[in-house]
């Protein structure tokens, strides 16, 4: 039996498939190697078994509401499945989700949902007409803005809690049954010695990343002095902040973004205000800020986290860029060396376009034939520079190219102020296609749509969709958070996408070959 978590650092941790024995090696020492091989090596028991459960499509996904709240622009939901070798499970597989809004009693600001392979019309692989609430929990007076990271085995949560100077990293051991509240509007509080919670000593809108080997975990807060936290014992022992061999360590001068970990260098990667790209390396006793920093974007934000190629050993940054400066996405070593940088748009401020990148299934695959680097930047040829969708290469080194390969294909139409998510890549064997899922603010231009929508494409043996753009469409309040992967499954609703709605404040689950 093997579980799977899938969060934001499916994307911001890869590991694209070896080729020598000594590098496959290294990488699966990292539980999230087993997490994307998984998802993309779907084995065939798993197929056989979930092909006997087919039931017929969906003819339209479900939405829950999360109350008066939203989530961060660049927040993931995230999903556990409890076993990948069976058909989905109704029960323990479930999604998770915090509320950017502050908690109280009519207010959860972290919520949980099983049930999930259902549809409004009552015919999908889970009986009834929509997913049902596992937890809603009002946890504390302040807000969950970003990512929420779940234990291997699906028992427990932690997340930040931002509350100004009281923020709080949380381990959370939810409960099941009656009395965990029935929606986002009717929370509870979590039972009593439930949740563990760890002052920290600034603001925190960042994701925490776990690292699950070790049962340890990063996490950052921001001030004219950022501040990067370990917490031991998070998921199996008990959570403690470290406060030894060098932590918590100092960032001065620093606003650092999301950490990300490499398990392969024991870097903790994360960007600055500057846009300059650092690693506190914990490596070393006692653990300290290297002095090897790339200084990728001038006048950028930290709000974007860097992406680690752990098998090729490569750092990637992006950034909305200053305006009149550019919209950039770059690539570097781990070791912050050899640098290339591509323009995809001009510079539009830390809330406009630019999110985080992915990556086609060649790149996956191990082969740089046909390896490209999906982002959408913005078009920069026109007026109001909406979200456009740009590809650039790789040469035979793994080294990405200089210059844009394919783009700008416009996302929205010429509208000022339209933002976009990021952009997330699944290839599906199942349907034997590769997609793209990107949703946009405002300007949609589909059929019906002149909103905010999130867009399906269809990316499969390198095909550029500039022909089918509006053809995969489903409307969506201020567009999008981030989007994470449901499964790779040929059971009815099991190869679906999960998002939050910026305006609506709503859960979604779309099917991903129709957005149904």
């Amino acid at each position: 039996m093997a579980s799977d978590v899938s969060d934001w650092t499916d994307q911001h941790v890869l590991f694209p498939d070896a080729h020598d024995v000594f590098t496959l090696l290294r990488i699966q020492q990292d539980q999230r190697y087993r997490f994307q091989w998984n998802r993309r090596h779907p084995n065939l028991y798993r197929l056989q078994a979930a092909a006997s459960a087919v039931k017929p499509s969906s003819t339209r996904d479900w939405n829950i509401s999360l109350g008066g709240g939203s989530t961060g622009a660049q927040s993931f939901p995230s999903k556990y499945v409890f076993d990948v070798t069976t058909p989905p499970d109704c029960t323990r597989d479930f999604v998770v989700t915090g509320i950017n809004v502050a908690g109280s009693t009519t207010q959860a600001n972290i919520i949980a949902v099983n049930n999930l392979y259902s549809n409004t019309s009552g015919t999908g692989f889970c009986s009834g007409t929509g997913p049902k609430v596992v937890f809603a929990y009002n946890i504390g007076p302040g807000t969950v803005p970003a990512s929420v990271a779940i234990s291997l085995d699906g028992k427990k949560v932690a997340f930040i809690e931002n509350n100004g100077a009281s923020t709080y990293f949380h381990v959370l051991t939810y409960k099941t049954g009656t009395g965990n509240g029935s929606s986002a509007t009717s929370p509870v509080s979590p039972p009593a010695g439930s949740d563990v919670k760890l002052q920290l000593n600034q603001a925190a809108t960042a994701s925490i990343f776990v690292d699950y080997t070790h049962d340890t975990a990063y996490a950052t807060t921001y001030g004219t002095n950022g501040t990067m936290y370990k917490v031991s014992g998070v998921f199996q022992g008990t959570p403690a902040l470290v406060t030894t061999n060098g932590w918590p360590i100092t960032l001065t001068g620093i606003t650092p973004s999301t950490p990300v970990y490499d398990f392969n260098t024991k870097h903790v990667f994360f960007k600055g205000m500057s846009g300059t790209v650092y690693y506190v390396d914990d490596s070393v006793t006692p653990a300290k800020l290297a002095a090897t920093t790339w200084a990728f974007a001038t006048g950028d934000s930290s709000a974007h986290p860097v992406i680690v190629d752990s098998t090729n050993q490569k750092i990637y940054a992006y950034t909305s860029g200053p305006t009149g400066g550019s919209a950039l996405v770059g690539q570097a070593s781990t070791s912050l060396t050899n640098p290339v940088t591509v323009a995809v748009g001009t510079g539009m401020g830390t809330n406009r376009t630019a999110k985080m990148p992915d990556f086609s299934n060649a790149y996956y695959s191990g082969t740089t034939t046909g390896a490209y680097l999906y982002i959408a930047g913005n078009d920069s040829t026109v007026s109001n520079h909406p979200p456009a969708l740009y590809r650039i290469g790789f040469n035979s080194a793994w080294l990405m190219n200089s210059t844009i390969t394919t783009g700008p294909l416009d996302l929205a139409t010429n509208t000022a102020g339209v933002d976009n998510s990021p952009v997330t890549e699944f290839y599906n064997t199942t349907t034997g296609k590769e997609y793209l899922f990107v949703g946009v603010s405002n300007a949609c231009e589909a059929t019906g749509i002149t909103g905010g929508c999130v867009r399906s494409l269809d990316i499969t043996g390198g095909t550029w969709p500039s022909g089918t753009l509006n053809n995969v469409v489903l409307a969506a309040g201020g567009g999008t958070s981030g989007i994470i992967v449901d499964n790779n499954s040929s059971a009815s609703e099991a190869s679906s996408i999960y998002y939050i709605t910026m305006t609506d404040n709503t859960l979604v689950k779309a099917t991903q070959a129709g957005l149904k």
